[in-house]
């Protein structure tokens, strides 16, 4: 949390203050006793004040003076200046979209609370007579807009945190150069179906298709699509400051699945390294077993100096070495800025970590950004996850606005 610094005045020395009172050729002011006008005029000794007696009373102002200091010094430490607090950061909060909100007042309406039979998930999106299907429509519309400004953006060529001057005062002009929009997200999702939340900035509404809403008409197309995702990188800049770190965690991180430049992974860092924020750190967790030069080989040559290949699985147990989320609670701040990535393919183990983050205080101060493959029961995935799947569509989505709610912009992974 940011606090302003207090600046304390100080009075100048008693000797600087003399030398200045005999240097200049200051008026005194005009006394009158018994009729007789006494000034500082080149009169008689009899009639002039006394130089001791003006040091005194020179020495007098001082001492008030300094006192005064102290005691306001005082003050502001007990109670902070309206202007100092209201520097300080206000509350977080987050509001869901009206579809968002819409689909988790309405779960077993819409058929996602099963943990045992595969929920139809494009419901929602064929629906013509869901009272929510004109504004998805529209969403969608102004999503492929979006897309469309990512792609066309200049990419950055400075990392954010070089371009922001030591007092962070010019934070504001650093971000600006972010937007997508003179008007920010909102000037382009203007029905305003994005979630916000007050670190975060916009994100996509949380929807039962728990990836692209275009694997409804084609599958094997956008199955591995990341064009749902909504990014407010202007929201994320103004959370940074000259000494953050930046750290990509990614649990399940083999790159050969999909072929490098299809990786997803690859692409968010990607998408991150376009808009200013380049990762210090990649730490990559994938539990089959690898040839670190064929690694290599496929990881794009700026991403190299920072990735960590970590060629174990990960462990769910909280506080366990191989657990991710013990290095980022150990060498992490709140001023950093973390990224996690989970998708093991391994429910059991998945559950764990999500749950952990969702549960974890501390954790939920550290992580900014959440991705997460949920393997539950969804019907348009049944094919490619198998009989691995558990929980309900419905579980899946409360556990993830939780995580909104508590302050983690969380998304779904493909």
């Amino acid at each position: 949390m940011l606090r302003s610094s207090l600046k304390l005045s100080r009075c100048k020395k008693h000797d600087d203050l003399s030398s200045n009172v005999e240097k200049e050729d200051y008026s005194l002011p005009v006394f009158r006793s018994n009729e007789l006008r006494v000034k500082r005029d080149g009169s008689s000794a009899s009639e002039r004040v006394p130089v001791l007696a003006w040091l005194v009373f020179a020495n007098c102002i001082i001492i008030m003076v300094a006192f005064h200091g102290k005691v306001m010094e005082f003050v502001s430490l007990i109670s902070p200046s309206s202007a100092s607090a209201s520097e300080e950061r206000s509350p977080y909060h987050y509001h869901p979209s009206s579809v968002e909100k819409h689909v988790l007042d309405n779960l077993n309406g819409l058929g996602l609370t099963s943990s045992t039979e595969y929920a139809d998930t494009c419901a929602i999106v064929r629906d013509t007579r869901s009272p929510v299907y004109a504004d998805l429509q529209n969403y969608f519309v102004e999503l492929n807009h979006y897309n469309d400004l990512i792609k066309d953006f200049q990419p950055i060529t400075h990392d954010l945190r070089e371009l922001i001057n030591a007092n962070e005062e010019n934070i504001e002009e650093v971000c600006s150069i972010t937007k997508l929009h003179s008007d920010g997200l909102g000037g382009i999702f203007k029905s305003r179906l994005v979630s916000n939340s007050t670190d975060a900035g916009a994100m996509e509404p949380l929807l039962p298709t728990m990836r692209s809403h275009k694997v409804c008409n084609n599958f094997a197309k956008h199955v591995m699509s990341m064009d749902y995702l909504v990014h407010d990188f202007y929201s994320m800049c103004k959370k940074l400051k000259r000494h953050s770190k930046t750290v990509f965690v990614d649990m399940g991180a083999s790159l050969d699945f999909h072929g490098s430049e299809s990786q997803p992974a690859i692409y968010i860092n990607k998408i991150y390294g376009k808009f200013g924020f380049n990762f210090d750190h990649i730490y990559a967790y994938e539990i089959t077993k690898k040839d670190p030069s064929n690694v290599f080989e496929l990881i794009p040559a700026e991403l190299q100096a920072s990735w960590h290949w970590v060629n174990v699985g990960v462990d769910s147990r909280p506080g366990s070495k191989m657990n991710p989320f013990t290095t980022i609670t150990n060498h992490f701040s709140p001023d950093d800025f973390v990224v996690v990535k989970l998708d093991v393919d391994t429910p059991a183990v998945e559950n764990l970590l999500a749950r952990q983050l969702r549960d974890d205080p501390k954790l939920l101060e550290l992580v900014d950004q959440f991705y997460f493959e949920d393997h539950v029961k969804q019907k348009e995935l049944k094919k490619s996850w198998g009989e691995s799947a558990e929980g309900s569509v419905a579980e899946s989505l409360e556990l993830m606005a939780s995580m909104r709610e508590k302050g983690v912009a969380s998304h779904y992974w493909p």
